[in-house]
């Protein structure tokens, strides 16, 4: 288990700071996402207990630390954050690894600040480490785009 000042990434400047998740993230976390993600209570508590999940029961492939968060240094509060889901997909019967971005989410007072290009640049080096020979995400189309991703099959 890590301390939080040894989950630290990166200090980005203006009081904001760039680490991995431990499951002492799950509560706030939790919260951030319903948050961020919800479009109703019903949606908030459902991403909120996801999100807790995630963090804090055993996961088959995702560990704790499989979050990034930017961290207000000043209140601790979470404003951006996203995860990478390992995955194990099969296409006419061979399996190959997958890096899952999920989660994405920015305050909206933090937005257009590049705090997320930064937090997919962290995981895309994390996707490489573990040898994934792919990424995939669903989500809003085009977006991702700026990300370096591209629409390639239809859900």
């Amino acid at each position: 288990m890590f301390t939080k000042q040894q989950t630290i990434l990166r200090d980005l400047g203006n009081g904001l700071v760039l680490r991995r998740s431990t499951t002492e993230d799950a509560d706030a976390l939790a919260e951030f996402n319903g948050k961020i993600h919800g479009e109703d209570e019903q949606d908030r508590q459902r991403i909120a207990a996801w999100t807790h999940d995630l963090l804090a029961r055993p996961h088959p492939t995702l560990r704790p630390d499989d979050f990034t968060i930017v961290e207000e240094t000043a209140s601790g509060r979470i404003v951006s954050s996203l995860n990478l889901i390992p995955q194990t997909w099969t296409y006419e019967g061979i399996e190959f690894v997958v890096g899952r971005p999920e989660l994405v989410g920015t305050a909206p007072e933090f937005r257009t600040r590049g705090l997320v290009r930064l937090q997919f640049e962290e995981i895309h080096k994390w996707s490489a480490e573990r040898g994934h020979l792919v990424q995939a995400i669903t989500g809003i189309p085009y977006y991702y785009r700026q990300f370096g991703y591209e629409m390639a099959l239809d859900l």
